[in-house]
């Protein structure tokens, strides 16, 4: 909140908040800067009616962890921390380079061999561990202006100042996605299926959150990732049929 020396004459809206930070950040956006909030980074005043309002002290705020984050590197976890004891959240944030002898652990490879219909039907090798985005950006080879497009739009998500080895599959492939033209805000399509197709699962296993037992809520999670696979082996084997089609008449004149 706010301090109370405050007018709310003072107090911006987040359309004024994003016109005095974009031409920083241009990549940022409304539901940034909302994932910012839910994350303790800043606490906008509330109107009565529910609308966000944003010092000045918020608006520096939200400039240096956006620095902190496209400079640093540094985990919204610990840049949080460290704003809220009142600490110089840029003292030694520097992260470590991965240890030399570690590799990526996603399944998704950066080579250019790797056969296509495999690495479609390949699953992520989930590892347990957390990745800064160096790290992501050094065990992938992406650039960090990808990754950035990446989040922004959605594909690479941030939990608790790190993300997770899904997150190096998407990194790595969407780096070879880049070298054929394809950039992440072309992909829109995808998120939008991969969004119907959880919705899709959800709903499924719903009566068995809904029961009171634990038997058939212990059953959810497995439930829900066998639903996906075959929602997933549906998908590929109907891309594959689809490209097959298209590529028929260019295959009869070789």
């Amino acid at each position: 909140m706010p301090e109370s020396g405050h007018s709310h004459s003072s107090l911006v809206g987040i359309g004024a908040l994003l016109r005095q930070l974009q031409p920083e950040f241009p990549g940022l956006s409304a539901s940034k800067i909302r994932f910012l909030e839910d994350q303790g980074l800043v606490h906008p005043h509330r109107t009565p009616s529910g609308y966000r309002k944003y010092s000045e002290e918020d608006i520096e705020r939200l400039a240096t962890v956006l620095r902190l984050q496209q400079e640093r590197y540094l985990p919204l976890r610990v840049i949080r921390d460290r704003l809220d004891r009142g600490e110089d959240p840029g003292a030694d944030a520097e992260p470590q380079e991965p240890r030399q002898g570690e590799r990526a652990t996603s399944s998704v490879s950066p080579n250019e061999s790797q056969d296509p219909q495999q690495a479609m039907a390949s699953p992520v090798r989930v590892s347990g561990r957390r990745y800064t985005l160096r790290e992501v950006a050094a065990r992938t080879g992406a650039e960090t202006t990808l990754l950035r497009e990446l989040m922004n739009n959605g594909w690479l998500v941030e939990r608790s100042g790190y993300f997770d080895d899904f997150a190096l599959t998407v990194a790595a492939t969407a780096k070879r996605l880049s070298a054929y033209g394809i950039e992440p805000r072309h992909l829109r399509a995808l998120r939008g299926a991969s969004e119907r197709m959880i919705g899709l699962v959800e709903g499924t296993i719903a009566p068995l959150i809904s029961r009171r037992d634990p038997v058939s809520r212990e059953k959810a999670p497995q439930r829900a990732r066998e639903i996906a696979s075959l929602c997933l082996t549906m998908t590929t084997a109907l891309v594959n049929s689809q490209l097959k089609d298209t590529l028929r008449p260019f295959e009869q004149e070789r």
